[in-house]
């Protein structure tokens, strides 16, 4: 497993501090997101309205109103992933019933189907019976909600507005949920197979809930606590990443808008004994030349 390349690296540091710059006061201190109990204290059965109660407390962890119009439609997967599901029908939040038209498969993509009620968030069907991929493809959904209510879908390309929605979702403390849906390992009798919830890939998502860890002082323990082992390779390997560029740690607090802007420099990985001997030996050479 590797760090992304710097051209990515400078990506996500910019688009996240692009919308720490723009939303950031609105946003406030968000929480951290996790999978347990906490949480997600209701019990869930594998229906449609499971689905929207835990879609609804979810939204309630969001930075978007209390009162927001929602709904739900389930999707058949693309020809070729597993199928199956936990049935479909009507609810009260609104439109809850599979759906196979072009229109769904688009929304699919980016999670949302923006309604004149409100916004509808498209499910595969067979996310329904995994929690990691279901959270995840709830959390990308948010992600493109708040987008929208903030205005910044209007110039997004398709795939662009994925990875915004995505960066979005970590930005509003989904982080942990998203992480966990871009590498789940599964096993059957069809052998080991690998499933992927995100567009943003693991080591990606790792910088990104890097960032926010560090942008919002949160103890990296909180968000290893529900990681799987490859995530939780991922995430100490960006945090090591992360905390060598301290200056970009300090520019999202203060100056967001410069370092969303491009204004800094991205420095190699170092171990902690590297950043605590690097000073020391920069110092010892500076006499040495004296």
């Amino acid at each position: 497993m590797e760090l992304p390349n710097d051209d990515t690296l400078h990506w996500i540091v910019t688009r996240y501090a692009d919308f720490v710059s723009k939303h950031g006061e609105a946003i406030g201190q968000p929480e951290l997101v996790q999978p347990n109990g906490d949480f997600f204290p209701d019990e869930f059965a594998c229906d449609v309205q499971s689905v929207a109660r835990l879609f609804e407390r979810m939204l309630s962890y969001a930075p978007v109103s209390d009162d927001l119009e929602f709904g739900l439609q389930f999707v058949d997967p693309p020809e070729g992933s597993a199928s199956g599901g936990c049935g479909s029908g009507g609810c009260g939040t609104g439109a809850c019933a599979t759906d196979t038209s072009a229109s769904m498969r688009q929304g699919l993509l980016r999670g949302v189907v923006e309604t004149d009620e409100g916004y509808v968030a498209v499910v595969r069907v067979d996310h329904v019976r995994h929690p990691a991929l279901l959270t995840t493809s709830l959390a990308r959904s948010i992600g493109t909600i708040v987008l929208f209510e903030a205005g910044e879908d209007a110039e997004a390309t398709q795939d662009d507005l994925g990875l915004l929605s995505e960066m979005a979702s970590v930005a509003s403390g989904f982080g942990v949920l998203l992480h966990q849906g871009a590498y789940v390992y599964g096993k059957s009798c069809g052998g080991a197979s690998v499933q992927k919830a995100t567009q943003l890939s693991v080591e990606e998502l790792g910088v990104a809930l890097a960032l926010f860890v560090r942008h919002h002082d949160i103890k990296t323990s909180e968000a290893r606590a529900h990681l799987e082992t490859t995530q939780r390779e991922a995430f100490d390997m960006a945090v090591e990443w992360v905390d060598s560029n301290d200056a970009i740690v300090d520019g999202l607090r203060e100056r967001p808008e410069e370092i969303a802007l491009g204004f800094f420099e991205l420095a190699p990985a170092r171990s902690f004994l590297g950043r605590i001997w690097s000073p020391a030996v920069a110092l010892l050479d500076r006499v040495k030349t004296r």
